[in-house]
């Protein structure tokens, strides 16, 4: 289930492990916990195509929120797709407050987590 994805991502941010995500192309997507290289063509390819700068951001735990964070939210956990793929819909708000009303909780509390920048990509001029 989608929300065992998330519950596997949160432990393994609890754990240490270094997670980076970036906005998808479509409203309340997020492409989450790829290799870097491909992280970083998916950010150029949506810059591009948003025309505006788009941030890499490495995920940390909302309980490790410092000043200035924003954090993502699962605001809608759907069943997985036919190849298991999570179905997950994405916010971003501004404190935990809002980020622990705006969560889904039909599954049970789902976690969230904070977001520190890491990069910027600009759209290229081409």
């Amino acid at each position: 289930m989608s929300i065992d994805w998330i519950f596997d991502l949160e432990r393994d941010i609890d754990n240490g492990q270094e997670v980076l995500a970036c906005p998808g192309l479509s409203r309340n997507q997020w492409y989450i916990g790829k290799p870097y290289d491909e992280l970083k063509q998916l950010a150029q390819r949506v810059a591009n195509h948003k025309k505006m700068t788009v941030n890499i951001v490495r995920l940390v735990s909302h309980h490790d929120a410092i000043a200035g964070d924003l954090f993502l939210v699962p605001t809608k956990i759907g069943e997985p797709g036919a190849r298991g793929e999570p179905h997950i819909e994405w916010s971003t708000v501004e404190t935990k407050e809002a980020a622990e009303m705006m969560r889904d909780l039909r599954q049970g509390p789902a976690p969230f987590f904070a977001m520190q920048q890491q990069e910027t990509v600009d759209p290229s001029d081409e």
